[in-house]
């Protein structure tokens, strides 16, 4: 009767297991998904901007900064995670470049929103945060007698 029990326990985790490997499956083809979607916008938006720079007679760093405004643009709109914008910005940037259709401007403007999302989602790289006391007790911990640390002398504040 045990092995029967252990048999039932096996087949259930068996099947828990491979419901799961089947849901994460959809989901990693979702997030290819949004990233092809958002390379696609972005795409269009560095070539859109090129354009109306070009057309504006914008050149250097007034180009660039278009650029840069169109791309910052589109991946808010999108409302895309960090790790998603950095992998779109990285295939709109190699098909772009494959195409022939990155101007100088382009370029340092995909380059500084790839270091702004980089940044964005490396958490680890922001400063700590200051401010604050330091050292000494802990807020709330009773002051020290000089010895012994309390013991029965110890009576809390009423």
């Amino acid at each position: 009767m045990h092995k029967s029990v252990l048999v039932a326990a096996a087949l259930r985790a068996l099947a828990v297991t491979s419901g799961a490997a089947v849901v994460a499956a959809p989901l990693a083809a979702v997030a290819q998904d949004q990233v092809a979607v958002l390379a696609a916008s972005i795409e269009a938006a560095v070539v859109q901007a090129q354009a109306d720079a070009a057309a504006q007679g914008l050149t250097g760093d007034a180009a660039e900064a278009a650029v840069e405004a169109a791309i910052q643009a589109a991946i808010a709109a999108s409302g895309a995670s960090p790790a998603v914008a950095a992998q779109a910005l990285s295939a709109a940037r190699a098909s772009l470049t494959a195409s022939g259709a990155l101007s100088p401007a382009a370029v340092a403007a995909v380059g500084a929103v790839a270091a702004q999302v980089q940044a964005a989602a490396s958490p680890s790289n922001a400063p700590a945060a200051s401010g604050g006391a330091t050292g000494g007790a802990p807020l709330g911990a009773p002051p020290s007698a000089g010895g012994g640390g309390g013991g029965s002398e110890y009576r809390p504040a009423g």
